[in-house]
């Protein structure tokens, strides 16, 4: 009798959904058999069983229209709905962007080349088998530098965590240009009179749909953990800036992130949008958005996040420095060996240069700090700098200024390296030794996904993941990463000395090279 009673309910989605979607999740969640299908936003969806049927994910239900004709550079508008109940058992093509060099590091990361279009909006759901009522959900935000990522990458796959009793979500957002154009006529067209930061509305868009419908999941959309790395982490201190991301989310984890101390303003913006615009030779918008996807790729002009008045009304670091963020328990880190895989000075000499290029009457002061005698401790030292520059600096002054407005706030320094062979050769390092504890290092300990990458892993790199995983899944659950019998982590402070050390020793540890932090402090003040 209740298997005819969801057959029923199956065949009366693709009439309902659209106007009764929330009762029939309500009914569905209450008691959900296996392969009964989930109505959302849209329709109804069926999802598929993995780890051996302990968890099920549903991959690739749309959270917004597509972003394309005169919806591109726009805000996310409401999914299209569709009829019948769709198969959720793939993921969605990534958001339009440029390739990765096979030789990198990262590619591997990355899953290689994946299928992409600017009809990207989609998300994932990872779920624990069985009834469930009430889970915490982890939303993952993906790194790239606002110019790629995916959620589709195998690193970010969340079956792993949703086995330690969370629902895990994670969701496409648009890159680059034509995530992140300014334009005048954009502007004129906003009823909010901004333009830009449409990836980071992508953003607030998943948010909205996961407290519309993570219930006919077993989720709690009051108690969701936004969480990301690098510029999934710069995300996430932009969500906790913004006050059209409030209320969304109750506790947030950033990895990696690089805070600007200065974000480009509306205006500043706009002139970049008109510039690529006179650069595709398009004299109006509807010129621009008839162009296609790869001729705006073919340009090549990288377009970022921006104080545009209405997602932030300021930049982020003033915002933060002002006590404007969300109120909720954060916890964030950066790795040892952040700079390991970026551009760095090649020679002593490039070395001295770039530092007396870029800090001035401040050179023989930062030439103290990342003295070299050589070209190989020149290398050394110039990725130092770029660490402590971009997501050192960044990482300690969320979490500073966030502890100092009496927000419950965790601080972490990774430095496990990967057991990388002596024979992987990668583009970004001369031996695969150099890498250390690279940018991202940390991340697939966290998934659980280490057997994705080519490693000679070992029973501590094992243990280790599962010591993060549950640190991680401790903050989703009461926004405290301590419990299950982990080391203690306390609580960072406003003095900013002191981080958790996760790695080869877990524990409380005096951050390193925090004199060059203390620097970069002042001189990011003076507006530099």
């Amino acid at each position: 009798m209740r298997l005819t009673t969801y057959r029923v309910l199956a065949a009366l989605l693709a009439g309902l959904a659209a106007t009764s979607a929330q009762p029939i999740a309500s009914a569905l969640a209450q008691g959900r058999i296996e392969g009964a299908p989930v109505a959302v936003d849209g329709g109804a969806v069926t999802g598929k069983w993995t780890a051996n049927a302990r968890v099920r994910a549903w991959l690739g239900i749309p959270f917004a229209a597509p972003p394309l004709g005169e919806l591109r550079w726009k805000p996310p508008q409401p999914a299209t709905p569709w009829q019948g109940v769709r198969a959720a058992t793939s993921f969605g093509p990534q958001c339009l962007q440029g390739g990765g060099s096979p030789k990198s590091v990262y590619f591997e990361y990355s899953g290689g080349d994946l299928p992409m279009s600017e009809d990207c909006l989609s998300l994932n759901v990872w779920a624990p088998a069985g009834p469930a009522k009430d889970l915490p959900v982890m939303v993952w935000i993906y790194g790239g530098g606002f110019q790629v990522g995916s959620s589709s990458r195998p690193t970010f796959n969340g079956t792993g965590l949703a086995e330690r009793g969370v629902i895990v979500v994670s969701m496409n957002y648009r890159v680059g240009a034509l995530g992140f154009l300014a334009h005048p006529e954009l502007s004129a067209e906003s009823a909010k009179h901004a333009s830009g930061n449409y990836g980071l509305l992508d953003q607030v868009a998943a948010l909205q749909w996961i407290k519309r419908n993570i219930r006919a999941f077993g989720g709690n959309p009051d108690n969701v953990t936004i969480w990301g790395q690098s510029a999934g982490a710069s995300s996430v201190v932009h969500l906790m800036a913004s006050p059209l991301a409030r209320g969304l989310f109750q506790r947030a984890a950033a990895e990696s992130t690089a805070l600007p101390a200065r974000m480009a303003p509306l205006a500043e913006a706009e002139a970049l949008g008109k510039a690529l615009a006179q650069k595709l030779g398009s004299a109006t918008l509807a010129e621009l958005r008839a162009k296609s996807g790869q001729e705006i790729l073919d340009a090549k002009t990288a377009m970022f996040p921006i104080a545009d008045g209405w997602f932030l009304p300021a930049d982020t670091y003033t915002l933060f420095r002002e006590g404007k963020e969300a109120p909720v328990p954060f916890l964030t880190g950066w790795n040892r060996n952040e700079g390991a895989t970026f551009p760095h000075a090649a020679s002593l000499a490039a070395h001295a240069k770039a530092i007396g290029d870029k800090f001035g009457k401040d050179a023989e002061r930062v030439s103290k700090l990342y003295a070299a005698s050589d070209d190989i401790a020149a290398r050394n030292a110039s990725k130092n700098l770029f660490r402590d520059s971009t997501f050192a600096w960044g990482t300690w002054t969320s979490a500073r200024l966030h502890a100092r407005h009496g927000q419950p706030t965790y601080l972490y320094f990774f430095d496990h390296a990967q057991p990388l062979a002596t024979d992987q050769t990668y583009s970004e390092v001369e031996t695969p030794d150099k890498l250390g504890t690279f940018h991202s290092s940390e991340y697939p300990y966290i998934f659980g996904t280490l057997d994705v990458l080519s490693r000679a892993w070992t029973a501590a790199d094992t243990a280790l993941s599962v010591r993060l995983q549950a640190y991680w899944t401790a903050f989703a659950k009461s926004g405290n990463p301590n419990g299950n019998g982990l080391p203690q982590w306390p609580k960072f402070d406003a003095g900013g000395a002191m981080t958790m050390q996760l790695g080869d020793r877990t524990g409380p540890a005096e951050i390193p090279h925090l004199a060059t932090l203390r620097f970069f402090d002042e001189w990011m003040q003076r507006g530099q």
